[in-house]
């Protein structure tokens, strides 16, 4: 106990248990009294805590660095988060939707400091939103699918994860909240290769429609059949990223563009090589190869071309009224078919793995074209368009012949075949025996036996053939 100035308050000062435990701290605080006896008595009730703390049988003064965590808000929160994140190299845009879908959860849920994320109200919220619901002025009822409501609780569960890796979190409160299964809920077909003539023809006479020419948007959907390059991925080529001279021309991509994050080298044929070459023949190295409307748009822009094309092959049919009434029944450049699969822009990129299906290439080569991760995925996808060489590879499988055989040494008995000695009980040294007879070697051949069974008088070689010797 000490007083810095005659008259001030007293000043306490001790030692305390530091708090990983390994040591001790000297502590200076001030009592605020200026009578001896009284800071006295507040220094032991500061001393006596601090050991209590020590052994862990209350909280610390302020609380603990968890306790603090749980009482800042989860925007203080995200903002670490979403550094994190990008250190690891996630892209920009990715981060942005994780911390968005956390975000509008949060406030659907309710959720403003951390210590409130709660299982039941993720579990709660994700029920809500899966149950159809008919919005206003609509007639369609409305509801999450499986893959949306899997993607928001794989972000939320990724934020607790990092949280507990971070010190935020003692543990996960989100661990036992289960990811709806992402089945697919998209069907989509393929461009068959009359459609894409019938699309070629009239995109190219086309007018220009969200700031891409008729020729330029011709060229956008060959390039994505016969590379099956994605929306981004096109979206991302350069001048440079053009390699169209060599004799195997090719398209470069960076990693940063790609899906799986991997540099790609896609060839193109020839014909393509020499029409990109045209198309880009006065840019600058740095310049885009195309300049793409927004990316929700795109599919949007193929749809408009996909109905003009389908309009003017149903008016292909004239005064017909039986061809006309058949074009327009058909599935023939539909958005939409009556199956209820879609041609958005992605099904350019399965249009390319299914043509190249259809050609006779074999899975490894298609999982190399589309760059899958696995070739499940592949034969998931375009299986049912392999070639089927069931039938072929039954018949390459080698045959069996029938070789005629007797059960006995006697001329003239019926022929029997191996199969059927054996079913009578014949082994192999047995039925070979009864050949080197029929040979004419003159030997008697020896009794038939079952497979594993004994003779019950066994004799000297030469007294069971039946022969004398010397």
């Amino acid at each position: 106990m000490f007083q810095r100035r005659p008259g001030g308050p007293w000043i306490a000062s001790w030692y305390a248990p530091t708090p990983n435990g390994k040591g001790r701290a000297r502590k200076e605080r001030s009592t605020g009294v200026r009578g001896k006896s009284d800071a006295e008595r507040i220094m032991r009730s500061w001393v006596e805590r601090a050991a209590l703390e020590s052994e862990g049988l209350v909280a610390p003064e302020g609380g603990t660095e968890l306790d603090r965590h749980a009482a800042a808000t989860i925007e203080s929160h995200l903002e670490a988060f979403r550094a994190s994140k990008l250190s690891e190299g996630r892209t920009e845009r990715h981060v942005a939707e994780t911390v968005t879908m956390i975000s509008d959860c949060a406030a659907a849920c309710g959720w403003t400091a951390l210590g409130d994320l709660s299982p039941d109200e993720l579990e709660r919220f994700i029920s809500r939103k899966r149950a159809p619901v008919r919005q206003q002025g609509e007639d369609l009822l409305r509801a999450w699918t499986p893959r949306t409501a899997h993607k928001y609780v794989t972000a939320l569960r990724t934020f607790a994860r990092w949280c507990v890796a971070d010190g935020r979190f003692a543990s996960d409160p989100l661990a036992r909240v289960k990811k709806p299964s992402p089945t697919r809920q998209r069907a989509r077909r393929m461009l068959s290769v009359e459609e894409w003539r019938c699309l070629k023809a009239e995109t190219e006479r086309g007018p220009i429609h969200m700031g891409m020419d008729g020729q330029s948007r011709r060229l956008l959907y060959e390039v994505a059949i016969f590379t099956g390059l994605r929306s981004g991925e096109l979206r991302s080529l350069t001048r440079s990223c053009l390699m169209l001279d060599g004799d195997r021309p090719f398209v470069l991509l960076d990693g940063k563009h790609t899906k799986n994050g991997k540099a790609a080298r896609q060839y193109i044929r020839r014909d393509l090589a020499a029409e990109l070459h045209r198309h880009m023949a006065q840019a600058m190295p740095g310049a885009p190869v195309f300049d793409m409307p927004r990316r929700e748009r795109v599919a949007t822009m193929l749809r408009a071309d996909l109905d003009a094309a389908r309009e003017a092959w149903v008016h292909e049919a004239g005064i017909d009224p039986g061809e006309q009434a058949k074009r327009v029944g058909s599935d023939f450049l539909r958005a939409v078919d009556h199956d209820g699969r879609i041609l958005d822009f992605h099904s350019l990129r399965h249009t390319c793995g299914a043509w190249a299906a259809i050609g006779g290439a074999s899975p490894k080569a298609i999982q190399t074209l589309m760059r899958h991760s696995s070739i499940v995925l592949t034969l998931d996808t375009y299986g049912h368009l392999l070639p089927d060489e069931a039938a072929e590879t039954v018949d390459r499988m080698p045959g069996q012949e029938t070789v005629p055989m007797r059960l006995t040494g006697t001329l003239g008995a019926p022929a029997v075949d191996y199969a059927t000695a054996v079913h009578f009980g014949a082994s192999q040294g047995a039925v070979m025996q009864r050949d080197k007879n029929e040979n004419g070697l003159g030997v008697v051949p020896r009794p038939i036996l079952k497979r594993g069974g004994r003779d019950s008088n066994p004799q000297h070689p030469d007294r069971q053939s039946g022969t004398l010797t010397n």
